[in-house]
């Protein structure tokens, strides 16, 4: 499989998204009207906006010649980088554009857009429309499916209450909830190592003789800074560990799967506006991460500033023991060995850090009924499964039980990993603001991480700018 970069150096612009949401909200043209007849005349095409390196397009793209042999007509896909894809999207929505019939979706958009984009619980209890292939939402990872594609219309923040159930449709109606897209590309955050730094017989007694215990790779986080402080040799040019420090969403992320890990609300904010990143479990979780950066430091120079991209480009170069991402991770020569994969580790409790890609129908479309037959078969189980041979992460439990148990797999371990941190992940919270909210939580990460300031001064002031933001943009904050 090729290296999977989610190469996104500028993701989720502040700008470019409030812009965007501006303009959706005040665009007075209402969308089109909800639902399609089964019976809609077949069109001579349908056009799909999707993302290029994010959504895994050229995995996609093998599957064209396929589709049009199963619909007898084609798809159209304008691939976009994530920064174009986003000020296209709501731009199309914002003049109720019909070009596109099928949108992918990014989580921080979505609860913008839910007035614009086609709710699908019509659609998945008509027969007649579920004709071309098996929908089965009980098969996509519960958590993922949750996350992704289900929203109260008149309150998007809020999460579905009940996420470790397969999916319903009559009991995501029940609970005043619908589903608008089905999920396609899952991102989560798992552990690479290097497994024959684990596996050399001579660093296998070395650590026994410092600790006690036998090297293995760590499953919580206490053995996570045991063991990236045995490798931290600064002299042979080799750290412990990677973190994404920079001020950015990937330092977000970082804290948010450590505070989720201790404890607390890896949404960073509550259904109920509540700032719970800036609780006592936030506190501990970010000390937790400057003790690693800077206090008693196990990872490479230029950390304060790293991103995925250079944690990537770090631990494939073999600076470093362990690293996490969103990608499976190569190592730069084959002299370095094999990459070994795991669920990032738990503390009191687990919630690594996870965003999906949803495939959803433009409400303006003017075929939206081959619109939801062509995002049902290109999210099925077995279209999902051909594109995962080439670099898809699937959205389904099917087909990562498929990849996990094929013998033939080499990405097998890979594929495990990313299942069990995708049955567990925490993904954002729903704000129409949350690129500004989450870069605001970024520079107290950052500030914290680089001893600039004490975490809870930090989260104080994060605390702060993030009241702010939330009351500019329309929220009531509970004091």
């Amino acid at each position: 499989m090729a290296l999977h970069q989610l190469t996104r150096r500028q993701l989720l612009r502040a700008a470019g998204l409030a812009a965007g949401v501006a303009a959706v909200s005040s665009c007075a043209a209402p969308p089109g009207p909800v639902g399609a007849h089964a019976a809609q005349p077949r069109p001579d095409r349908l056009r799909m906006l999707y993302a290029t390196a994010e959504g895994n397009l050229d995995a996609v793209r093998t599957q064209l010649p396929a589709f049009r042999d199963r619909f007898g007509f084609g798809l159209e896909i304008d691939g976009q980088p994530y920064d174009a894809l986003q000020q296209r999207t709501f731009a199309e929505l914002a003049v109720r554009s019909g070009h596109y019939d099928i949108m992918i979706m990014d989580t921080p958009w979505t609860p913008a857009l839910t007035r614009v984009i086609e709710p699908l619980s019509g659609y998945l209890r008509q027969p007649a429309l579920n004709d071309f292939a098996d929908v089965d939402l009980g098969d996509f990872i519960p958590k993922i499916f949750y996350d992704t594609a289900v929203y109260r219309e008149d309150t998007p923040t809020a999460h579905f209450p009940a996420t470790g159930a397969p999916a319903a449709t009559d009991a995501i109606s029940a609970a005043g909830f619908d589903i608008y897209g089905l999920p396609i590309q899952a991102n989560g955050l798992t552990m690479a190592y290097r497994k024959s730094l684990f596996e050399d017989p001579a660093e296998q007694s070395a650590f026994a003789a410092r600790t006690g215990e036998p090297l293995t790779v760590p499953s919580t986080w206490d053995e996570f800074r045991t063991v990236a402080a045995f490798f931290t040799r600064p002299a042979e040019r080799r750290y412990g560990t990677t973190w994404m420090a920079g001020v950015g969403d990937w330092a977000t992320d970082d804290f948010k799967t450590l505070l989720a890990g201790f404890g607390g609300d890896g949404h960073l904010i509550g259904d109920d506006l509540s700032l719970r990143f800036a609780d006592e479990p936030g506190e501990r979780a970010l000390a937790f991460y400057r003790d690693m950066i800077t206090d008693r430091p196990v990872v490479p120079p230029g950390t304060a500033s790293a991103s995925w991209d250079e944690t990537a480009s770090t631990f494939g170069a073999g600076l470093a023991a362990m690293s996490m991402n969103y990608h499976s991770m190569e190592l730069d020569s084959p002299g370095l060995g094999e990459v070994g994969y795991a669920p990032v580790p738990r503390g009191q409790a687990t919630g690594p850090h996870f965003g999906t890609y949803m495939l959803s129908i433009n409400r303006s479309s003017a075929h939206k009924a081959w619109a939801y037959r062509a995002i049902t078969w290109l999210t099925s189980a077995p279209v999902q499964l051909e594109m995962a041979k080439a670099g898809l992460h699937p959205t389904r439990t099917s087909v990562y039980d498929r990849l996990v148990a094929d013998p033939a797999n080499p990405d097998a371990e890979f594929y495990r990993a990313l299942r069990d941190t995708l049955s567990v992940g925490v993904g954002r919270a729903r704000l129409t603001n949350y690129t500004e909210v989450s870069q605001a939580i970024a520079v107290a990460v950052n500030t914290a991480a680089t001893g600039r300031a004490e975490p809870r001064a930090a989260l104080d002031q994060a605390a702060r700018s993030v009241r702010r933001l939330l009351a500019a943009a329309g929220y009531e904050v509970p004091r």
